[in-house]
């Protein structure tokens, strides 16, 4: 097949499968700009910044304009100027802009275009944004109707991903807005707080919860005792944001930015997902010998918690009762130094952990596992907000005795961590063929949804990964039809895992393909690959949980859900 081209303002732009005009001038270094976009969710050409003129004279939008060979386009002649100019303009009519106080500010698309532009004042004089009031109804996400300019990236992202339509256009005309259905707010609904919605809004209409000032707080009050646990993707959603190589970890320059911020003690989640899966491992092959209903699904992500709860709560006997990474840290946390007045404070990719922080069932002998969950974005805030050099930090080490990690539990990171380092478990060899072999069964790759089988001694286990929930409903359909049979499922609620999380910075695909290449390195980096082999094992079994192993690290969620 010869090689098809279109003509982007003079330059000849060779394509091969893009799906429009938009992606042809992005692969070829032309920006077209775009608010209503993106590469993972269907093409809704509402915004119509991205119009282009054909060699006719006629503008047509970017997004939605097949590539043909020998198409010629130019993306900034007079009139594509001027409409972008006048789309601009009304653009700022309907969004409230404030944004010296905005949380989305030098973050958000439609400050930079107006800037790039120059697009210095609305086109009318009266202001036409939602005056409905601000949803703070969920711990997870905040929504600002006045910022919304309806480019519909949250409702697809919440409907065709995520497959939960917790919220969707309403009203007409000038009332229009994007808001959940009947006058309800966000916990009303469906809502998981997985935060997709806030990583594809381009204004700030929808923003994580930030909590920065109470961290704050916490770090310059003298009579507490700082504890932070950072998660195994956190060290692979900053990079980029401080001007290094999204491929490479920066587990080292986290811990020392972490210390420089004043925290006391500094612990890393791997550790604790090597602790979830030990216990997870346990208690799958116990299901698996004694004939219990199978498969059994992950309960690491909060997100998915949630969703087994709203929309299948008949699943819920079947999801494994370990408690998450963060769950099982915040215990040993509490364990380690009773008698102090110690502030937990956990450090995660994602939005969903700050519900689940405060669920009643992460209180155990009275005493809340978790104070605090700040997201990838808020710590990358705090550290600027410090005038902190990240990038040229030396690195240091977590603190001892709960600092030792394995490759097991770095890659819970992304998708199909988990399941590997089950594998890697229930296999029990560490030698370089068996891991590789473990590695190409098909475990690894960021695909919606992955299935393979795994020889074990005598057993042959057929296992499931699904990222984004609307993949897990999927494969979930496909079980309860019995056209297929799984012994164990792997779900994350965001897609392709945790380096995509609702709380690290958004990201494009290309980008995650980086990260999920970085938590791989470190994987390589660690001397030790099962989590058997942490030693700091026998400490926390025989020092810190003296057998209370299943009271500490389970959780038994209510069958009714939990609202």
């Amino acid at each position: 097949m010869s090689e098809k081209k279109m003509i982007i303002d003079g330059i000849e732009c060779p394509f091969t499968d893009e799906r429009n005009v938009l992606e042809v001038a992005r692969h070829n270094g032309i920006d077209i700009p775009s608010l209503c976009y993106c590469e993972n969710l269907s093409i809704y050409g509402g915004c119509r910044l991205c119009l282009v003129e054909n060699d006719r004279g006629a503008l047509d939008a970017a997004c939605s304009m097949a590539p043909r060979n020998g198409l010629v386009v130019y993306t900034h002649s007079k009139k594509v100027l001027e409409s972008r100019h006048t789309t601009l303009q009304l653009l700022m009519n309907s969004h409230r802009a404030e944004c010296l106080t905005c949380e989305e500010s030098g973050r958000c698309k439609l400050q930079e275009y107006a800037h790039r532009y120059n697009v210095v004042e609305p086109r009318f004089s009266e202001n036409t944004y939602s005056r409905e009031r601000l949803d703070v109804s969920s711990p997870c996400i905040t929504r600002d109707p006045s910022k919304c300019i309806l480019c519909g990236l949250c409702v697809r992202m919440c409907a065709e991903v995520q497959n939960i339509g917790a919220i969707d256009f309403t009203k007409r005309g000038k009332k229009a807005t994007v808001a959940p259905g009947f006058g309800k707010m966000l916990i009303e609904t469906g809502c998981v707080g997985c935060g997709q919605c806030a990583a594809v809004c381009p204004t700030g209409a929808i923003t994580i919860n930030r909590q920065i000032p109470e961290m704050w707080r916490m770090l310059n009050d003298p009579d507490k005792r700082v504890v932070v646990q950072f998660a195994p993707s956190v060290r692979v959603g900053m990079a980029e944001e401080f001007g290094m190589p999204a491929n490479e970890p920066v587990t080292g320059k986290l811990v020392t930015a972490l210390r420089r911020l004043g925290v006391d003690v500094v612990y890393d989640t791997n550790l604790s997902a090597d602790l979830t899966i030990m216990e997870e491992s346990a208690e799958f092959l116990e299901k698996v010998k004694s004939g219990a209903k199978l498969p059994m699904f992950t309960s690491c992500c909060p997100g998915w918690i949630q969703h087994v709860e709203k929309a299948h709560p008949n699943l819920m006997p079947q999801v494994s009762t370990c408690g998450s990474p963060m769950e099982m840290l915040g215990a040993l946390i509490r364990q380690q130094f009773k008698e102090e007045d110690v502030y937990s404070v956990a450090i995660m990719p994602c939005t969903a952990k700050k519900f689940e922080a405060q669920r009643p069932e992460l209180e155990k002998d009275g005493k809340r596992l978790i104070d605090l969950v700040l997201t990838t974005d808020e710590l990358i805030r705090l550290i600027k907000a410090a005038g902190i050099d990240f990038k040229n930090l030396p690195d240091s080490e977590p603190d001892d005795p709960l600092g030792d990690y394995t490759g097991a539990g770095v890659i819970f990171g992304v998708t199909g961590g988990v399941t590997e380092a089950v594998i890697r478990r229930v296999l029990d060899d560490a030698s370089p063929d068996a891991l590789k072999t473990i590695a190409e069964c098909g475990v690894r790759g960021l695909e919606g949804i992955k299935a393979f089988t795994v020889t074990a001694g005598d057993l042959n286990l057929r296992i499931a990964v699904a990222n984004g929930l609307g993949n897990a409903d999927k494969l979930i359909e496909k079980v309860e039809s019995g056209e297929e049979q799984f012994d164990f499922i792997e779900v994350m609620a965001c897609p392709n895992g945790c380096i995509g999380g609702g709380g690290q910075p958004p990201a494009s695909n290309a980008r995650k393909a980086e990260r999920f290449q970085a938590i791989f390195k470190e994987d390589d980096a660690c001397e030790f690959k099962l989590p058997q082999q942490n030693p700091a094992m026998d400490y926390i079994y025989g020092s810190l949980l003296q057998g209370r192993a299943h009271e500490l690290l389970h959780i038994h969620y209510p069958l009714h859900g939990h609202h």
